[in-house]
């Protein structure tokens, strides 16, 4: 399972609100004309001026909502960004994805990734994250793990402990989904920390990922995103 990101919602005009807002602070003007009159060309000058002064409040009035694709691991990384308001998938109601409750299934299968069945390799990579660039040897031996740990999940189940205790068993890597509302300061820093080489590969993935798709919707914010080491050696030129 490799992350994935997509944008549900967000402040329409958010970049001009930006400038408006950000103009706002130096005009007596009604804000409706500060906003008729504002051209493209002084948005711009504006959005880059906060940028490059660190005046970054007015960033705060644009709001995007987005779901990621990711796992445990990387959901827990996330939420350390407490600016922001999240929405998790229950563990508890995802028991359907590890179906059929047959132990004997999951260990069937655990041997038949040892024993090279692309097949079910594929399987346990729609359950858990696999690092691309691990060797074929690496994804084989933790996907084979991978599909112990469901193995013993539905064996605890079958004994009747429940969903919630049952759970302790299976490792952080499984798949999970999550909604968040950031707005774009915070967005800013968050992708400032996680595109950098020095953040994990997962979650490197997810920022990559939604800055691309920010991009599409305001590229006139969010080309000034970037890993913090990039900016703080080019935010002057």
């Amino acid at each position: 399972m490799l992350p994935s990101v997509r944008i549900i919602s967000y402040t329409i005009n958010g970049d001009k609100l930006i400038a408006v807002s950000s103009k706002r602070s130096l005009s007596s003007r009604d804000i409706e004309e500060i906003d008729e009159r504002m051209s493209d060309e002084e948005a711009e000058e504006w959005i880059r001026e906060t940028f490059r002064r660190g005046h970054l409040s007015p960033w705060e009035h644009s709001q995007y909502t987005f779901e990621i694709r990711c796992s445990r691991v990387c959901t827990h990384q996330l939420v350390r960004h407490r600016i922001a308001s999240y929405t998790q998938l229950s563990q508890r109601y995802n028991e359907k994805l590890l179906e059929p409750g047959d132990p004997g299934y999951w260990l069937d299968l655990s041997n038949k990734i040892l024993g090279g069945d692309e097949k079910s390799l594929e399987i346990i990579s729609e359950l858990f994250f696999i690092d691309p660039d691990w060797s074929i040897d690496a994804k084989r031996e933790i996907a084979s793990k991978y599909a112990s740990s469901v193995a013993q999940y539905w064996s605890l189940r079958n004994k009747g402990l429940s969903r919630e205790e049952a759970r302790y068993i299976l490792p952080q890597a499984i798949g999970s989904k999550i909604v968040v509302t950031m707005n774009a300061r915070e967005i800013l820093h968050f992708l400032g920390l996680r595109m950098c080489t020095h953040a994990q590969k997962e979650i490197r993935l997810v920022a990559w990922m939604l800055w691309s798709e920010l991009m599409k919707i305001h590229p006139r914010l969010f080309k000034y995103a970037g890993p913090y080491c990039l900016i703080d050696n080019n935010i002057h030129s």
